[in-house]
């Protein structure tokens, strides 16, 4: 389980995000904690007469808390279940007593929550929140994961392995090219599931090696041969290719198109399709403005990541390495948030972000400050 806990400037706000999703049939209002009336009964005016009630005691407070919970996909919760994680959690963090709503999502590939909740106390008081998400919040989440035999948010990931990629990698010139072209090509093709040449060759450029049929009005291309070649840094080919049939284990188009329609269908599958879905989702929400950790964090869930530009430079694709299931899908094939849409708006932040770093040297440290000024106050984590 990962929490996290974001302070809110509108609860009016918080509420309308998730009452939208209600509506679009993508999340469920599970809980009602001290109100009046069960949650099928509430409309959102009396849900955000409740917490404006409540935040009138403390003018001096405008801000509120929007808390999710998320789950690992091979946790399976029930709605009770989920209600009586809401309950420990909010508890542990002292909220056992405050007013908050619990809405169950299902528009990601992972299960998770959404609690909107506010820190103004029935004297007035606010709760004080100041390192609430290292200590009350990191308890309750070790807590819950031993009492409902959860994945546990910190070790989730698959044990490391060594990284066949880096000892298979073919660098022109150090080792014997057929040797090494032998080697990347049997270990890609007797491990990993393709349903293309595209999607062969996705997996291949790991390694510095493409499958090349040739032009269409060539030879190599109307015989239906297949040649394997070693690609340099740019991309681009290098040294002499070889055939296919070269090979002992004839890696050749005909015996690799044997392989499209069992590979597509296994790659398609919807367990195997959301163990990349979800990686792509968590890192994505994670690191939405940072490509370079949300690269280095995929990776670590043990899948790659590939963009594909034109002759121009214009990205036009996005395609997804899995190292664990074995498959390679191209965004589009997965939910929309993995498409290339937003991986544009992910490297324009990024660009954006940098820029104004290099403009302002000092905006970590301003940061940082401000950071600390809302903890002193009790306004964030």
């Amino acid at each position: 389980m990962r929490p996290d806990i974001n302070h809110s400037q509108s609860i009016a706000k918080s509420l309308r995000y998730n009452e939208e999703k209600v509506e679009a049939k993508q999340a469920e209002c599970i809980l009602a904690a001290n109100f009046l009336k069960d949650p099928d009964r509430l409309t959102y005016e009396d849900k955000l007469q409740r917490f404006e009630k409540r935040m009138e005691l403390n003018e001096d407070v405008s801000t509120s808390y929007h808390i999710s919970l998320n789950f690992h996909p091979s946790d399976k919760l029930s709605d009770k279940t989920l209600q009586d994680i809401s309950r420990i959690y909010m508890k542990e963090l002292g909220f056992e007593r405050q007013p908050y709503l619990v809405y169950k999502h299902n528009d990601a590939g992972h299960p998770h929550l959404h609690i909107v909740t506010t820190h103004v106390q029935r004297n007035g008081d606010p709760i004080v929140m100041y390192k609430m998400g290292e200590n009350q919040s990191e308890k309750a989440r070790q807590l819950i994961e031993q009492q409902f035999n959860l994945v546990p948010g910190e070790k989730k990931r698959e044990p490391r392995i060594p990284d066949k990629r880096v000892m298979l990698t073919v660098t022109y010139g150090e080792k014997s090219t057929a040797r090494s072209i032998s080697n990347v090509v049997q270990h890609v093709t007797e491990n990993y599931r393709y349903a293309s040449l595209e999607e062969l060759n996705i997996i291949l450029g790991l390694y510095n090696v493409e499958a090349y049929r040739g032009k269409e009005n060539s030879k190599l291309y109307q015989n239906r041969g297949l040649l394997y070649r070693v690609l340099d840094k740019q991309g681009k080919y290098i040294g002499v290719p070889i055939k296919a049939s070269f090979f002992d284990f004839k890696p050749t188009l005909a015996n690799l198109e044997k392989n499209f329609e069992r590979n597509l269908a296994y790659k398609r599958q919807p367990d195997i399709m959301l163990n990349t879905t979800v990686a792509i989702q968590w890192n994505l929400r994670s690191y939405p403005d940072n490509l370079q950790k949300f690269t280095k964090r995929l990776a670590q869930d043990r899948v790659s990541m590939k963009l594909q530009h034109d002759k121009k430079g214009v990205l036009t694709n996005v395609n997804y390495i899995n190292h664990y299931t074995k498959c390679v899908y191209r965004g589009e094939e997965l939910e929309e948030k993995c498409r290339i849409g937003s991986i544009r708006q992910l490297i324009e932040a990024d660009k954006d972000r940098q820029e104004n770093l290099a403009r302002n040297p000092g905006l970590l440290q301003q940061q940082h400050r401000q950071r600390q000024r809302d903890l002193d106050q009790g306004l964030e984590l």
